[in-house]
């Protein structure tokens, strides 16, 4: 089977400089500045917050945060970023650091002035959102298949399966197979919106403390993922699945334990939220065995792929956890990636160092397809 994985570089080479980094991180400033956003969704402070995350980079290259890492893939990220930005100076614009990074940022900020876990999460909601929104551009991002061009398009006809970790609908729209969404698109609603989903039948369902959902932002409820790096992306990925896993064993157990019952019972009073959750959970599962917490299954689809994949606009200096699971998958017989510079070239090497191995380069494809 030929597969194909394609990224932002797609997006860029019919959408222009629009959807570049600096160009995102300027629209959501602007969209603030010129009062062009939904204020019922995230605050206009959300931009001064972005600003105070900035100033702080320079405190990070300088080792002033290197004990407020708590894991191991923090430390590996903090060590990564200090490595990309080590030219950070006063003249390093905030549209100069990469929008995901700002996450890790983010983190190490909260770390340092003991911010509570639900402050903390409420800051990250809001400045993903504030990218989400400018990512989406008022819904142009939605309309770039329409600059597709035939040879594109019959380009992508060639693979059975198409992958990709971008959020707009774009190649969906031009030909009639599925895409996956690896992070998540702009047109899926997050389970948390869900009223029928296993989360919103618990006493603290999301939706009971959300107000209808606006009109024109369903960008801004969906389930596209952002972080700051591929292990935390992954990790938002699987923790639903583990959830799963994790309620089935405790089904598990009490069929073949009932004296367990009594331990259970007690939990529906515990002063710990999760655990009184968790006991509403079994409750809900010993009814209805079949219902589950949903996820995304599209980065566990990708790496059981059997055949040829194809790389396109796809960083290899970005998402590892994409990579990784090409490296883990030997069911992979070759790798055709479509290349911008040597070095990207060098990269893939070194990270897909059991795979065979071909490179195309992506500027002679675009010419010859647009």
């Amino acid at each position: 089977m030929k597969h194909l994985i394609y990224g932002n570089g797609v997006t860029i080479q019919f959408g222009g400089r629009d959807y570049t980094n600096a160009k995102i991180i300027k629209r959501a400033i602007n969209n603030v500045n010129t009062k062009d956003f939904p204020k019922e969704i995230y605050p206009r402070e959300i931009k001064e917050y972005l600003l105070i995350l900035h100033k702080e980079i320079k405190k990070v290259i300088y080792g002033i945060y290197d004990n407020l890492v708590f894991t191991n893939e923090q430390k590996e990220s903090l060590i990564k970023f200090k490595e990309r930005y080590n030219n950070f100076n006063s003249n390093t614009k905030v549209h100069d650091v990469g929008l995901e990074d700002y996450f890790l940022i983010h983190i190490l900020f909260c770390n340092k002035y003991q911010i509570n876990s639900s402050d903390r999460y409420q800051f990250k909601e809001a400045l993903r959102v504030f990218f989400l929104d400018a990512i989406y551009n008022n819904g142009q991002i939605q309309e770039l298949y329409k600059e597709f061009s035939l040879e594109f398009i019959e380009f992508l006809n060639n693979f059975d399966c198409i992958y990709t970790t971008n959020y707009d609908w774009n190649v969906e729209k031009v030909i009639e197979k599925d895409i996956e969404y690896i992070h998540g698109s702009f047109h899926t609603l997050s389970d948390i919106y869900n009223p029928e989903s296993l989360r919103n039948k618990l006493p603290d369902a999301p939706t009971k403390s959300i107000d209808l959902l606006i009109e024109d932002f369903g960008h801004l409820y969906s389930d596209a993922l952002t972080s700051y790096s591929g292990e935390n992306k992954k990790f938002n990925i699987d923790t639903m699945k583990s959830a799963n896993k994790g309620m089935n064993k405790f089904i598990s157990g009490l069929k073949e334990k009932p004296e367990l019952e009594n331990e259970i019972l007690e939990w529906e009073m515990a002063e710990n939220e999760l655990v009184r959750n968790l006991y509403h959970a079994i409750r809900i599962k010993q009814k209805e065995n079949t219902l589950n917490f949903n996820y995304n299954k599209a980065l566990e689809n990708f790496g059981e792929i059997q055949g040829e994949l194809n790389i396109l606009g796809l960083s290899p200096f970005n998402d590892n956890h994409i990579f990784q699971a090409i490296q883990n998958n030997n069911k992979i017989k070759s790798v055709n990636y479509y290349f911008f510079t040597e070095e990207e070239k060098s990269s893939i090497r070194s990270i897909l160092d059991n795979h065979s191995l071909k490179f195309t380069d992506v500027k002679s494809f675009w010419r010859d397809v647009c």
